[in-house]
């Protein structure tokens, strides 16, 4: 392996890592906030930290400078292209400058609802009404593109747009980067400190750093080398097994005339079939023909660090503990497996970039195996033993389980290799159900809405934009996925053993079994189907997609009108002593005899 490719794997290698737990520490937060909110706890916004207004400016100044000059530097200095590459940047640039104008407007009239007019602009902003009608302008324009560019293209007004828009599209871009930098440092000159939250992420911080310096407690008659040894069993699979996930499709570089990558030069363009052969990195850190097996292999050690972590520490309440957590892991590590039996019966292959591919070209896991994707959803909670399934480290059973007797980063270890688990459970479910990194209608080298034998749209776009949009994909649904299971902890009490139990072994298993029977009938069903049947299960693919498509634009603007809609606070009364101190004002209370 060439040092090139060696940097590579290592590059690859460290952002699956880094983000991974980075996800994990966002939900951390998540999971407070929430949990704050529903069940009536202290969030994590108490943690603050103040910068003189200055360096608070500069920090809000240098960036959107470095970004508005960066783009514009880029655009001057890379002029020369082909009219393909020029109208893909042209419709890019365009996309970017409404979508950065109707987002600085908007965070602009937030704040001045929140606050108050304070000049002139935020008595214009104000007068604009509700900001949601920022939104709401911006995605009419971004349409409004898109239709245009499909209407006038080739004709000579369509090529004056076109170059009107690479022109104006970057000039804008800056500019409302450099106007929402404005105004926040215009915002910021009254004050003679700024306090920075973070959104409540400092916390995470803080409390991570904290246990860094926690004393690293060991039980006196404790097995120190096991005890030390079982969090690092539970923390470091969580995250190895992220390794097959395929979080992009292959990026194809340039090569030099040595043969190595140049990885300065991306291409600007691959055919929709096949990739290229030379040159090619794949977005994945290690592609392994027994992939799935290789996620359940390394999973599974995760048990032996809950066991362990219980056994070694002499108390009966982590013994408990351990053998909860040991017993709960394995039978729905059963469940789990099984639920992925039908997909991969469905897929034909273990590697998961293939089942990606197999779903681009076909129809999403979802619409193929749907009932495996419930099971598996309940299977993968109970397999991270969080709220409702955490019965390893139930407090009000067991103090704190298992890890009762660890401190300090120990401790955080075990908590925080939970989260991860989340994260690693949410990956395998956004590649074998949804898709992976696959886009609806996006191929590689462009857009194709197509719909059985009619092609109803194509847009040519470049290579670098095609694997950002595909990562991106991935992204937003590992985030989804990840909010479902830490929504589920939220709204479900926790259930007894028993009940836990029964659920995977009388309940969830063999449900599993009848989906593994039922795929395999109806496999065979459709392999003695004909050319029309074949051709009308390739438009239902089509159709498909174009639900998948419409679902998501739906789904994406009702969650930025809830994000949007304005905060409503209501004063809940829950216990009778409340009630009647609220009805009379204060409660009746008599002098006390002797």
């Amino acid at each position: 392996m060439s040092v090139t490719l060696l940097l590579v794997e290592l590059v690859k290698a460290a952002f699956v890592v880094i983000f991974g737990m980075t996800l994990a520490a966002v939900l951390t937060w998540v999971d407070r906030r929430g949990g704050g909110m529903f069940q009536d706890r202290v969030g994590p916004e108490r943690a603050v930290f103040f910068l003189p207004t200055r360096l608070a400016q500069a920090l809000v100044a240098g960036p959107a400078v470095v970004v508005a000059g960066g783009v514009v530097a880029w655009v001057w200095f890379s002029r020369a292209q082909d009219a393909a590459t020029r109208d893909t940047r042209a419709m890019l640039f365009a996309h970017l400058a409404i979508l950065m104008v109707w987002v600085t407007g908007l965070l602009i009239a937030g704040w001045v609802k929140r606050h108050g007019v304070r000049n002139s602009v935020d008595n214009f902003i104000a007068s604009l009404g509700d900001p949601r009608r920022m939104f709401y302008g911006g995605a009419v324009a971004h349409g409004l593109i898109v239709v245009g560019s499909l209407t006038l293209r080739g004709t000579p007004t369509g090529r004056s747009l076109t170059s009107f828009g690479a022109a104006a599209g970057p000039a804008v871009f800056a500019f409302a980067v450099l106007l929402g930098a404005l105004y926040v440092v215009n915002v910021l000159s009254g004050r003679k400190r700024v306090g920075l939250r973070v959104a409540g992420l400092l916390h995470v911080m803080a409390d991570g750093i904290k246990s860094a310096f926690k004393e690293d407690f060991v039980p006196r008659r404790a097995d120190r080398l096991l005890h030390g040894l079982a969090p690092l069993i539970s923390f470091f699979p969580v995250l190895v097994v992220m390794a097959v996930v395929p979080f992009g499709d292959t990026l194809c570089f340039g090569v030099k005339p040595d043969g190595t990558l140049d990885l300065l030069r991306l291409l600007p363009a691959v055919p929709a079939e096949g990739v290229c052969q030379v040159g090619g990195v794949p977005l994945q850190v290690l592609n392994v023909d027994v992939g799935l097996l290789f996620f359940f292999a390394v999973a599974g050690t995760g048990v032996v660090g809950a066991a362990l972590a219980g056994w070694s520490s002499d108390n009966k309440f982590s013994l408990l503990g351990g053998l909860r957590g040991a017993s709960q892991m394995v039978s729905y590590e059963v469940t789990l497996g099984l639920t992925l039996v039908g997909a991969l019966m469905v897929f034909g292959t273990l590697q998961l970039d293939q089942m990606v591919r197999w779903q681009a070209e076909n129809a999403w896991g979802i619409f193929v195996q749907p009932f495996a994707f419930v099971l598996f959803v309940g299977a993968a909670v109970a397999e991270t033993k969080r709220v409702p399934f955490d019965l390893p480290e139930g407090e009000s059973e067991l103090v704190g389980g298992y890890f009762t007797e660890y401190s300090g980063m120990k401790f955080a270890m075990f908590f925080f290799s939970e989260y991860v688990a989340v994260v690693a459970s949410a990956a395998i479910m956004a590649t074998v159900f949804f898709g992976g990194f696959d886009v609806p209608f996006l191929e590689r080298d462009g857009l194709h809405v197509v719909i059985g034998d009619s092609t109803l749209l194509y847009q040519p776009l470049s290579h670098g934009t095609v694997i950002a949009l595909g990562v991106l994909s991935f992204i937003g649904k590992l985030l989804a996925l990840c909010w479902v299971q830490i929504a589920i902890r939220w709204t479900l009490p926790r259930f007894r053993y028993d009940q836990l139990m029964r659920l995977g072994w009388r309940m969830l298993l063999p449900a599993a079994l009848v989906n593994v029977v039922a795929t395999g009938l109806v496999i065979i069903g459709l392999q003695s189907v004909g050319a029309e049947t074949q051709s009308v299960l390739r438009a239902m693919g089509d159709v498909s997609e174009m639900v998948v498509a419409g679902v998501g634009v739906v789904v994406a603007v009702i969650a930025v009108r809830f994000v949007l809609q304005p905060t409503r606070k209501r004063r809940l009364v829950a216990s009778s002593t409340a009630r009647l101190v609220a009805q009379f004002g204060r409660l009746k209370t008599g002098q006390m005899g002797a």
